[in-house]
């Protein structure tokens, strides 16, 4: 798991790309399996929080659309409630919480340690649309860069590398409508 995340935390586009690939198809292979359930106890929790990190980090926007899609996956399985083994400790919150509040709790909780300009009500709306357009790749994408956006003007940087995979998409498609 440790090779998969750094892969999908590298700077490099291609193994940046091949990191949240593997992760992307991991998850989707463990779906119904018996190991998925140890699996997403053990590691469905980290694996969010690195994805998290390379989203928000300006040096990984690039891979925007593979991100989005790990991301819509993961909320997937939480809100279809594919995952049935409490990702919170039992003694922390014996039976007052579910893992689709646990996660939107987590996730509200990460987002505000790492951008404590945001006001709650975005990280609120924000997560909530995680679980409505996690069934809608692009619509989801759209979500997480507007969110990107607001993150970016808050911190006053620099906004251009977000759209670079889709200027690049309508390039090569360009080209080959050319030839």
């Amino acid at each position: 798991m440790d090779s998969i995340v750094w892969a999908f935390k590298h700077t490099m586009r291609n193994v940046a790309d091949t990191g949240l690939t593997t992760v992307l198809t991991l998850l989707q292979n463990l779906d119904g399996k018996d190991v998925s359930q140890s699996f997403y106890q053990t590691y469905f929790l980290n694996i969010l929080q690195h994805i998290f990190s390379v989203v928000t980090d300006s040096t990984n926007a690039a891979q925007l659309s593979n991100q989005s899609k790990v991301l819509a996956y993961m909320f997937s399985l939480v809100e279809q409630k594919k995952i049935s083994v409490a990702l919170y400790s039992l003694e922390e919150h014996p039976g007052d919480i579910d893992n689709v509040a646990y996660v939107k709790s987590y996730t509200q909780d990460l987002l505000k340690k790492a951008f404590p300009n945001l006001q709650d009500l975005q990280v609120s709306v924000f997560v909530d649309g995680l679980y409505a357009l996690n069934q809608d790749n692009a619509a989801f994408r759209e979500h997480l860069r507007d969110f990107i956006v607001q993150i970016k003007e808050c911190a006053g940087e620099d906004m251009t590398d977000l759209y670079l995979q889709e200027k690049q998409e309508q390039l090569k498609t360009s080209r080959r409508r050319q030839t």
